[in-house]
Formats: C-alpha cells, sequence, structure tokens
C-alpha cells in the first residue's frame, strides 16, 4: 500500500509544482510587459519633451518680453545647463541686465558683454514707438470722423440752401410779400392787453376819476374769483351799515370809555400770545361791542363778556382754535369755564346769531390791488386801521372808510404821490375830502400818550416791522412843522 500511494503522491505534488511554476511565470510575463510600456510611455515624454524645448530655443526671440529685451541662448557662449563644472545662474544674469538697462537706459542689448556673441531674434519696437503709432492712428481717426462731419455739415447747407431759393422762387411767382430773411418770433406767448379804462362822471356829466378794470387779469385764477368780486364787496357794504355798533348805545354803561379800554388792551394781548388771526380780534371786539349796546352789563362781568366773544370769534375764524380751558386760565381765575359757556350762549342770543361782519381787513386787501401789494406799505396800513379798532372815538364809522383812511395815511408816510382814480374806485369810492376827518382822528391818536400799551408793543416787533415807532415818529414831525397830510407829497 505504501509502496502504491507513494507515485500517486509523487504525481500530485508534481501537478502542484507545475501549477506554482505556471502562475509565476505568467506574473513575470505580466510584470515584464507592463514594465516594457511604462518605460515606452516615458522614452515618448521625454521625446515630446525634447523637441518642445528645441521649439522652444528656436522660437523663443519671437515671444514679446514685458521690457522688449531678448536674451540668447546660453549655448553660444560655450555654457551648457547641464554641464556640473559650469554654474549657470539665471538670477545673476537677470541682476546684471536690469543694472545695464538702468544705468546706460538701452533696449535689445546681450546680457553678456562679450564681442563673440550674436543674438539671431529680432529687434521688436520699443514702448515710445508703439506710443507714437497708437497716436498716429488715433489722430488718423480723428481727422476722417472729422472730415464726414465736416462733408456732412457742408451737405445740410447747401439743401438748406437750395430749399431756401425754391421758398423764394415760389413766393415770387405766386407775388406773396414775404420777407425770406425775417426771422421767426422766440416765443408765440400773447403780450396781455392793457386793462379796460373807466370813466366816472358827476351828476352834471363832469368827469370826476378814471379807473382800470384791475380784475380781468385774474380770470384765470379761481380764487381770485374776478368774476363774482363786485358783487361780494357791494355785499359787505351793505353789510357794513347792518353790524355797525352806535356810539351813544354804549354810553348807558358807566365809565365804558376807560373800561373798554382797558377791556380791549386786555384782549389784544391774550390775542397776541396765543397767535390768532387779525379777523378774530376784530370780530371779537365787534360782537363785544354789539352786544354791549343791547345789554347793560356790569362792571365785574365786563371781563367774562370780552373772554366769551374772544372764545367765539376764535371758533367762527381759526382753523384750530384755542380750548375753553386756555381762556379761563387767562383769566387767573375771574372767569370759570361754565360761566364761559353761559356766556357764550347768552351772547349769541342777544345777537341772534348773526355773525356776519365785513371784517375791515378784507376792504384792505382790495386797496392794495390797486397798490400793487406793498408789503411795507399794507404793513404800516395795519397798525393805522387797528387804531379804529382800539380808540372809542372811532365807534360808529364804516370799517370801509378806516381802511381807506388807513391805506391814504401809510402812503404819505412812504412819500407816495396822489390818491388817483384807482385808489378811489378799489377802497369803495372814498374821496381826499371824505378821508380828511378819519385821517385827522388817526394823527390825534398818533400823536396823543399812550394809552394801549399791549397795540403799541405788538407793532414794535420785528415781525411788523416796527411800524408802531415809525408811524408815531411821522406824526410827530409832521405836527411840529405843521404839515397838512392830506397835501403832502402831490
Amino acid at each position: 500500500m505504501s509502496s502504491s500511494s507513494n507515485p500517486i503522491d509523487n504525481i500530485q505534488n508534481g501537478r502542484t509544482s507545475l501549477l506554482r511554476n505556471i502562475q509565476r511565470s505568467a506574473l513575470n510575463n505580466v510584470t515584464n510587459t507592463t514594465l516594457s510600456q511604462e518605460n515606452v510611455s516615458q522614452q515618448s515624454v521625454v521625446r515630446t519633451l525634447k523637441s518642445s524645448l528645441t521649439l522652444a530655443k528656436r522660437e523663443g526671440s519671437k515671444i514679446p518680453q514685458y521690457k522688449k529685451d531678448t536674451y540668447p541662448d546660453p549655448s553660444s557662449h560655450g555654457t551648457s545647463l547641464t554641464n556640473s563644472n559650469s554654474s549657470f545662474n539665471i538670477k545673476e544674469i537677470a541682476s546684471k541686465n536690469i543694472t545695464n538697462l538702468s544705468t546706460e537706459n538701452k533696449e535689445n542689448l546681450d546680457p553678456f558683454p562679450t564681442s563673440s556673441n550674436v543674438v539671431n531674434s529680432k529687434n521688436l519696437p520699443s514702448i515710445e514707438e508703439e506710443q507714437e503709432h497708437e497716436v498716429s492712428k488715433n489722430l488718423s481717426g480723428h481727422i476722417t470722423s472729422n472730415n464726414q462731419e465736416a462733408s456732412s455739415l457742408q451737405d445740410k447747407q447747401s439743401e438748406y440752401q437750395s430749399t431756401q431759393e425754391e421758398l423764394v422762387n415760389y413766393q415770387k411767382d405766386n407775388h406773396l410779400d414775404v420777407d425770406a430773411n425775417k426771422k421767426r418770433p422766440i416765443s408765440t406767448v400773447v403780450e396781455q392787453d392793457l386793462p379796460k379804462k373807466f370813466k366816472v362822471c358827476n351828476e352834471d356829466g363832469q368827469e370826476e376819476y378814471e379807473w382800470e378794470d384791475l380784475d380781468a387779469e385774474d380770470a384765470n385764477d379761481p380764487f381770485m374769483v374776478s368774476e363774482y368780486v363786485t358783487n361780494i364787496f357791494d355785499y359787505l357794504h351793505h353789510l357794513e351799515v347792518i353790524t355797525l355798533p352806535q356810539k351813544q348805545d354804549l354810553f348807558k354803561h358807566r365809565n365804558i370809555h376807560q373800561n373798554r379800554d382797558i377791556l380791549v388792551n386786555w384782549m389784544i394781548k391774550i390775542h397776541n400770545k396765543f397767535g390768532l388771526l387779525p379777523e378774530t380780534l376784530y370780530l371779537a371786539i365787534n360782537l363785544m361791542d354789539r352786544f354791549l349796546c343791547k345789554e347793560l352789563v356790569q362792571l365785574d362781568k365786563l371781563q367774562l363778556v370780552g373772554t366769551s366773544c374772544l372764545f367765539i370769534a376764535s371758533k367762527y375764524e381759526e382753523v384750530y382754535s384755542p380750548s375753553i380751558k386756555h381762556f379761563a386760565s387767562e383769566t387767573d381765575g375771574a372767569c370759570s369755564e361754565d360761566e364761559i359757556k353761559e356766556g357764550e350762549k347768552f351772547i349769541l342770543k342777544t345777537l341772534e346769531f348773526n355773525l356776519n361782519y365785513p371784517n375791515p381787513m378784507n376792504f384792505l386787501r382790495r386797496i392794495s390791488k390797486a397798490d400793487d401789494y406793498d408789503i411795507q406799505l399794507r404793513t404800516l396800513a395795519k397798525f393805522l386801521l387797528e387804531i379804529s379798532l382800539v380808540d372809542f372815538r372811532f365807534i360808529g364809522i364804516l370799517p370801509s372808510l378806516c381802511a381807506a383812511a388807513a391805506m391814504f395815511l401809510s402812503r404819505k408816510m412812504l412819500g407816495k404821490g396822489k390818491w388817483d382814480g384807482n385808489l378811489i374806485h378799489y377802497s369803495g369810492g372814498y374821496t381826499t375830502e371824505q378821508l380828511a376827518p378819519v385821517c385827522q382822528m388817526m394823527m390825534d391818536y398818533l400823536v396823543s400818550p399812550i394809552v394801549h400799551d399791549e397795540f403799541h408793543r405788538k407793532y414794535q416787533s420785528r415781525r411788523f416791522m416796527k411800524a408802531s415807532i415809525i408811524s408815531v415818529q411821522w406824526a410827530l414831525k409832521v405836527r411840529k412843522n405843521g404839515y397838512d397830510i392830506m397835501t403832502l407829497h402831490e
């Protein structure tokens, strides 16, 4: 059994050894083929690199450099990059080249200062030459564009001249009297016509004055209501007669003259402190005078009447009226809020809720239209017009007459001309003879001692151009020199 088993084992061992040898040989073949392929690929890469290096050496001089410097092949100087004995340092050559360029300021020089050196590359143009070339190109382009524009302008001028000649020939053929050289107007705005003039005659047919229609220029302004303005002021002139308080009805109160001056002075102080409109003060004093004409009021309730009238007028004229608490606090406890409310009800019932009052400021604005709305003139007129409000002697005089007298005196202060036809018409038809007594009353107030100190202090401010100071000084000067105010500056 042992002899039979040994050959079998030998056969099996031989097979295994053969298989191992076959595997080893196969592996060797595979590795050899891969190594040979890698060697071949490396050799091809080396060959391509060598060819590219030779091409680069041949074409290297054609590559443009930043400084326009061409460097020769180092092999021409007997040096080799692969030579281990000779050390070729690129940094040293670059530094030598830079120093040579900076000291000698030359271009296209050989970095190796040897006489046997020969440069194979062509010399490139310098930076200055390139800049000159670009400038010449730009100039040539501008010249050509200018020539084209000039030719186009000449063509347009020739076309214009031809059209002008055709137009002249057409006008001659059709016998048209048109000047070809006449220029067209710059603007087509139509000049406004002069205002229409009207004459006013008396009963005998004699001409009294002539006035111009200044409302016609406001036809396009809807806020001026030029088509209704005459009817509006006709109604205001009618209304001022109805709402005018009578002086004799006020004398039923004891010491009404002095008490009214004190009350009006206090009302002006409150009005100025609250910053209310001038129309509010005029309406408040008118309501107070009309109420005092109808009712007998005790002296301790006189301040309540003035406070209630000012409260009513502020609610009627102002956009934002002060509250009743502010009015009660200004009385220092003399009037409570409930008393002001009760006084308001009683005054409105007594006057039958008739608050229609032709404010003198409306008449003053109407006259200012005939005087070109001079601001300084109207400020002085406001001060003079307010005299008719605070002085007891002006009760019973129409507001339109007081406004006309204030405008007349303010014109005299500024040295303006006479009272012409436009001023007569737009003041309501008041002549100098009708204005004379009212102007004399205003002059008397200006030269008399100051009674209403709050009123004068109000118009001494820069807001009102110090109208009170100017007016008082002018009135004292006129009275001292004995001038006639009605014929002054005429």
